[in-house]
């Protein structure tokens, strides 16, 4: 019995071939735009695949920050000094980095473990 490709592994083969053989075919804008192309491909596979754990652990992250996993919620919250004490700033801080790399991960990979040094 065949197994059909996934769809990441569809979308990492359109992205292997822009990057191998297309992209080195070309030169200029044209290059750029399909090493571009080639990227937006990549996003999309990750998203794919990590987007649905990617979104429920940022929910858990907004609740633990808000009580909800509305962002106007939580940003209304923040700009009504949830984070003002020092220790909830902290806290509040933490969980913020943690939903940029869960995001980093998806669009920008290697940059969601940078530790600022």
């Amino acid at each position: 019995m065949h197994q059909p490709p996934s769809a990441v592994e569809l979308l990492r083969t359109v992205a292997a071939t822009l990057t191998d053989d297309v992209v080195p075919a070309l030169d200029g804008p044209v290059q750029h735009r399909a090493r571009v192309a080639a990227n937006i491909v990549e996003i999309v596979a990750r998203e794919v695949e990590l987007g649905d754990s990617v979104r429920a652990h940022e929910a858990t992250l907004l609740e633990a920050i808000a009580g909800s996993a509305d962002a106007s919620v939580v940003a209304a919250a923040l700009r009504a000094g949830a984070a003002d004490d020092p220790a909830e700033h902290d806290r509040i801080r933490q969980l913020l980095t943690a939903i940029v790399r869960g995001d980093l991960s998806i669009a920008k990979p290697g940059y969601d473990v940078w530790d600022g040094d």
